[in-house]
């Protein structure tokens, strides 16, 4: 294997940025995180990492502040590998109809085709959105546009308005 990332440096929106993929399985991804640090030196909350989740609907995406891995082994071999969970993150879910707890690895594993290769696709579109949003603006913004719930009935500006929002001193 030819090393544990990836990745490309590129200037987007005006920033430098570091676009990395792990080589790793995914069980290791901290590995790939670690040496990225070495390479790179950046504060942790200046990371985004994107990943997919079985534990959210196919086709939506959910950014966070900050927090724990949840099922997500991956996120654990990061968090790891940096001492902290005080970074942000942007999910993807991947949890389609019905797949088995059991044969969670057999599911993720298996190529989607029609209705849920679309709602992938359409949710690695909106996560890029979420992406750039990210790089222009802050992470608070970035949750108050793109965690919005499908069936809400408040327009758009009124639920932004309700989205808790950490305050410094």
């Amino acid at each position: 294997m030819g090393g544990v990332l990836r990745f490309r440096k590129a200037r987007l929106f005006g920033h430098d940025v570091v676009l990395a993929k792990p080589m790793t399985y995914m069980n290791e991804s901290g590995q790939a995180v670690r040496k990225l640090g070495r390479m790179f030196a950046f504060a942790p909350e200046r990371l985004l990492l994107i990943y997919d989740d079985i534990d959210l609907p196919l086709g939506s995406i959910r950014v966070r502040e900050r927090g724990s891995a949840g099922t997500h082994k991956g996120m654990k071999s990061v968090i790891q590998h940096l001492g902290s969970q005080e970074f942000p993150r942007l999910r993807i879910g991947i949890r389609g109809a019905g797949p088995a707890r059991d044969d969670i690895v057999g599911y993720v594993l298996r190529p989607m085709r029609g209705k849920a290769l679309a709602a992938l696709q359409e949710g690695v579109c909106r996560a890029a959105d979420a992406a750039e949003a990210f790089m222009q603006s802050d992470i608070h913004d970035t949750m108050n546009r793109f965690n919005r719930r499908k069936n809400s009935l408040l327009p758009q500006d009124e639920e932004a308005k309700t989205s808790t929002r950490r305050i410094h001193d």
